[in-house]
């Protein structure tokens, strides 16, 4: 029974620490009991809750105890959840009103310019192309810009394009008369030189089903010397070496429109001193670079101010990262033919970082033959690693094959060439084996510089001088003859008489087996040879080539070995001796009567 009070006291006791608690919690918040108790009364004679730190709320003048959680944290929140649906009302009030304006005159201009470009480009068109063409140079014309600042937006540009290309002959015209004061600001610009491109393209355009009429081609050679003369002189130099400027003298320069004597008159104001240009005997474009460059009657002085001008060009054109652009490939060609090793040294390190974009050019091509003789081994690395996964294709292209040759003798790293060039030829030796051109970059590693399968130009672009590669060129050929031999020889071994018979193939058979006279593949020869020699005609025996393949491996017949003649005429020619006398077959008979190692007997 002495418990109980001592119960009731401490429950006391609590409630008079939370009283504490709270008059603790309001004090710190700078309020006195007096003033909550006349807020209470406030809201229990409004209904409403607007005690501040209270910490209760009531309800219809009735107090209630919040749960728990709920006090200023939840204040919070309600504020934050107050202030976002008032940010969402504001925006929605915002878009109805958008929504119940009109459009400004700039805005409706250009939803109906918009609307017509969308109609022109449309194949499915309901009226005719010069119609919209029409509208929408009237459109345009009410604009307070001028037609060249219009260009130099995304929009703008597509739009004129559009014009130019389904606009009447007479608003062609009237586009180019519009941009014509404007053309350089134009090229310069990175929407705006599209358009200069296309008015080149289409100012000189006629319909291809007819010839053009005499009045046509006046207005074509007259719309073409009006865009020519705005790119002279300072103009010219100021586009040349400008991003975007650039693509459009390029473009000037490999149009089939532009006259051969104009587009070298562009090149020579780039690439030749005025002092020397100013001198020379000749008209400035009578002749072409090269010829310039080689001519006898230049003087000491005046190639060591063209080397000059062309390396500052060229170091310029690669600060502005033009190395993507072929005519910048032009002039690198004529500095590396007229440039010293020290030259070519400092060329080198500027431009091997780039060097995979001379590809795209025969003269790009050319200059990289003798940059690749002066590059470093780390260069010459980079350069594989750009190319990886296109070295097959690269080597069955018609300018960039000569490209593979001087790479197969130029890098002293076979290991690295067994992992990367040669690795992905193996993948592809087929298509290589009987290309044009892929068979003489495998034909060159098997027989260098062999004046009969081989022109004086591969000769001379493969035997450059390389001052920096150190391993002896035997030793380098050998490394690639036992990484390739294998799988040209599985080539040959499967088809032994398409590759005879091929043109392109029969060069390479004949560079394998005078390399090595391989004893297996010489009786797959005679074995597809004895298989045609039953159909009728002799069948690929009968051909121009196989005959002409086979002529030549008579003659690389060695003395001592396998022997070709003697099973070819035992299998193939004596038991068909009528046919094969009347046919091809009659030089391969002609040339064994002339071996001494048939006699004379076995005919």
């Amino acid at each position: 029974m002495a418990k109980k009070p001592k119960k009731a006291k401490a429950s006391g006791s609590k409630k008079a620490r939370r009283g504490t608690k709270q008059a603790k919690g309001g004090a710190a918040k700078g309020k006195s009991s007096k003033a909550k108790q006349q807020s209470r009364k406030k809201t229990a004679k409004g209904g409403k809750a607007a005690g501040k730190g209270t910490g209760r709320s009531t309800v219809k003048g009735k107090e209630k105890r919040p749960s728990k959680g709920s006090g200023k944290g939840s204040g919070k929140i309600k504020k934050e959840e107050g202030r976002v649906g008032e940010k969402r009302k504001a925006e929605l009030e915002e878009q109805t009103t958008k929504k119940g304006k009109s459009l400004s005159g700039k805005q409706q201009r250009k939803k109906e310019i918009t609307k017509l470009y969308g109609e022109l480009i449309n194949p499915g068109r309901t009226l005719k192309a010069d119609v919209l063409v029409k509208d929408i140079l009237e459109a345009l014309s009410k604009r307070s810009s001028t037609l060249a600042e219009y260009c130099s937006t995304n929009l703008g540009a597509h739009v004129i394009e559009a014009c130019l290309k389904w606009g009447t002959r007479n608003q062609r015209q009237d586009l180019l008369s519009r941009c014509s004061s404007d053309l350089i600001k134009m090229a310069q610009d990175r929407y705006g030189h599209q358009v200069v491109l296309k008015l080149l393209l289409y100012s000189s355009k006629t319909s291809a089903q007819r010839k053009p009429t005499d009045e046509e081609k006046k207005a074509q050679s007259k719309n073409l010397r009006e865009i020519l003369d705005k790119f002279s002189g300072k103009n010219l130099h100021a586009t040349f070496f400008h991003r975007y400027g650039c693509r459009v003298i390029n473009g000037l320069y490999y149009s089939t429109t532009v006259k051969a004597s104009d587009k070298r008159r562009l090149l020579h104001s780039i690439a030749i001193p005025q002092a020397v240009a100013l001198r020379r005997p000749e008209l400035p474009s009578s002749k072409t670079l090269r010829e310039v460059l080689q001519a006898e009657d230049l003087t000491e002085q005046q190639r060591t101010a063209i080397a000059q001008h062309l390396q500052e060009a060229v170091e310029k054109a690669i600060e502005k990262e033009l190395l993507g652009l072929d005519i910048v490939h032009l002039l690198l060609q004529a500095f590396c033919e007229v440039a010293t090793d020290s030259q070519l040294t400092q060329l080198a390190e500027q431009c091997m970082d780039g060097a995979a974009y001379l590809l795209s050019s025969k003269a790009g091509a050319e200059a990289l033959l003798r940059l690749l003789g002066i590059a470093n081994a780390k260069q010459r690395k980079a350069l594989c690693r750009d190319l990886k996964g296109k070295f097959a294709a690269l080597a069955k292209n018609a300018v960039d094959y000569v490209v593979m040759i001087r790479l197969a003798t130029t890098v002293d790293d076979t290991v690295m060439l067994s992992k990367s060039m040669v690795a992905e030829w193996v993948q592809d030796m087929e298509d290589l084996c009987f290309d044009k051109y892929g068979h003489k970059v495998l034909a060159w590693i098997f027989q260098p510089g062999d004046p009969h399968l081989f022109s004086p130009y591969e000769q001379k672009c493969a035997s450059l001088p390389s001052p920096s590669s150190l391993k002896e060129p035997e030793a380098r050929r050998q490394e690639l003859v036992r990484m390739l031999k294998p799988s040209i020889r599985a080539v040959f071994l499967q088809k032994p008489l398409e590759a005879a018979g091929d043109n392109s193939a029969k060069d390479l058979l004949a560079a394998f087996l005078a390399s090595d006279w391989d004893q297996e593949l010489i009786l797959a020869i005679v074995a597809a040879a004895e298989a045609e020699a039953t159909k009728e005609n002799l069948g690929l025996l009968n051909s121009g080539t196989v005959t002409t393949t086979m002529l030549i491996l008579l003659k690389l017949e060695p003395e001592k070995g396998p022997k070709l003649a003697q099973p070819l005429w035992e299998k193939c020619l004596k038991p068909q001796m009528v046919v094969a006398a009347t046919s091809r077959c009659a030089f391969l008979l002609l040339a064994m009567l002339k071996r001494p190692s048939l006699s004379h007997e076995a005919f």
